[in-house]
């Protein structure tokens, strides 16, 4: 390992995406700081109780895939460590996170239609040395997401191919995977989906909201605006570490799960639908976390989801400008916080200032509270919660990316971001 890789800082990848369906005056449907982008890779951090320390993941200026730190009780951050490369500067390859019992961390990524790659730490808590495990050997893989669901089995889901989501598990710390398991299949449509895992006592169970991708003629793409649309959000559950998945009532679904079978939670109609986070409330039953959008004019209705004990309901938080605005949601002792780039500061674009709206227990209203940032030059996006914050002591719940997102840029500089409920303002995240 270089020095160079070694003494990396805290800087993020710059990306753009899309060109067709565009607002006027737009050059791409979004662009910017992309460091912790997307919705769909997670989780990205991950605290440590034992080590009394925040692990994190990150695409660093080259996007090459880098992890960092903070220690809570000396209150800094160590220099970031970049663990690989990949070969352009596609964001959708960023990594993602996983620590074991033991305190080992597993970091993939590299994957957007290619395999996903896993490293191993040498040493529990530790990010300067690392070994490679087996590939993900799905030959084309996106967004995984991996949990630790029973005593010594990983579990990872992904998009494969074809567009369905598919799940596989390790027994032996990423030497080995199993044969795939088959979650959902929607035919003709790319499956854009979310995750969220318990922590605790064994088994855990982890719940899946996603969304299906809208199809379409060239014409109907370019005349009704179908480029990226999601449609309606969809819901299962797994509580026996993804061998069997159940609706919201309990009642079993047939893998893969189709469309026709598939728990319909939310029709968007011939809106778009655009998820940004799944949570678990105190009771255990999820809360969802999205965005309905007009893809014509891209104003977009954020709103919560929460299953309740009569089955969903939903709630309005806000209003924005774009559907690649990316919040996230913090739940602590019952109440949810929202933390969204809600206002613009660069209008038209995706991102914006960091909004903070609560909520006594995610069903509404929704108050707004004190922003987190104002008066930015540029725009702050793509809000990732810390997977198990509420074991840590509260300074550092939240990180996300700050860059321009226009395009072109006038600068290409990201930086990442860090914001916990028990300290004072938004902090940007440096090294010692």
């Amino acid at each position: 390992m270089d020095v160079e890789r070694m003494m990396s800082d805290y800087r993020g990848v710059w990306y753009c995406c899309g060109t067709v369906n565009v607002l006027d005056g737009n050059n791409h449907v979004y662009s910017g700081p992309m460091a912790t982008y997307s919705a769909w890779h997670r989780p990205m951090a991950v605290y440590a109780p034992a080590a009394n320390t925040t692990y994190f993941v990150f695409g660093n200026e080259r996007n090459a895939p880098a992890i960092g730190c903070y220690d809570h009780h000396m209150r800094t951050y160590a220099r970031p460590f970049v663990l690989g490369a990949n070969p352009d500067g596609d964001a959708h390859r960023n990594p993602t996170l996983l620590m074991d019992d033991n305190g080992h961390l597993y970091v993939f990524y590299g994957a957007h239609n290619d395999p996903t790659l896993v490293l191993r730490s040498e040493r529990p808590h530790e990010i300067g040395a690392w070994r490679a495990c087996a590939d993900i050997v799905d030959p084309t893989t996106s967004y995984p997401q991996p949990y630790q669901l029973l005593p010594g089995e990983m579990f990872v889901s992904y998009r494969e191919r074809s567009g369905g989501w598919r799940s596989r598990v390790s027994r032996d710390r990423g030497e080995t995977w199993a044969e795939p398991v088959d979650i959902v299949e929607f035919e003709e449509s790319d499956i854009y989906a979310v995750s969220i895992a318990e922590t605790g006592d064994y088994p855990r169970s982890i719940h899946l909201a996603w969304s299906r991708l809208g199809g379409g003629t060239e014409e109907e793409i370019r005349t009704k605006h179908l480029w990226a649309r999601r449609y309606n959000i969809y819901y299962a559950r797994s509580d026996d570490g993804g061998r069997t998945w159940v609706r919201s009532n309990g009642t079993p679904c047939s893998l893969p799960v189709s469309e026709p079978e598939a728990e319909n939670i939310y029709d968007c109609g011939e809106r778009g639908v655009w998820l940004k986070d799944i949570q678990l409330g105190p009771d255990g039953r999820p809360l969802i976390l999205f965005i309905d959008a007009d893809p014509f004019t891209y104003v977009s209705h954020w709103k919560c989801g929460r299953l309740c004990g009569d089955g969903w309901r939903f709630s309005d938080i806000a209003v924005g400008d774009h559907m690649y605005d990316d919040g996230g949601m913090v739940i602590e002792d019952g109440s949810v916080t929202v933390y969204a780039p809600t206002t613009a500061s660069q209008p038209r674009e995706d991102g914006g200032e960091i909004d903070v709206w609560r909520s006594a227990d995610g069903d509404g209203p929704w108050q707004r509270g004190e922003p987190l940032t104002a008066g930015s030059d540029l725009s702050h996006n793509n809000v990732k919660v810390v997977f198990n914050h509420q074991a840590g002591p509260g300074d550092m719940q939240v990180i996300w990316s700050y860059g321009d997102s226009q395009s072109p840029p006038a600068t290409r500089e990201s930086r990442l971001f860090a914001y916990g409920s028990r300290m004072e303002g938004a902090r940007l995240i440096r090294s010692r």
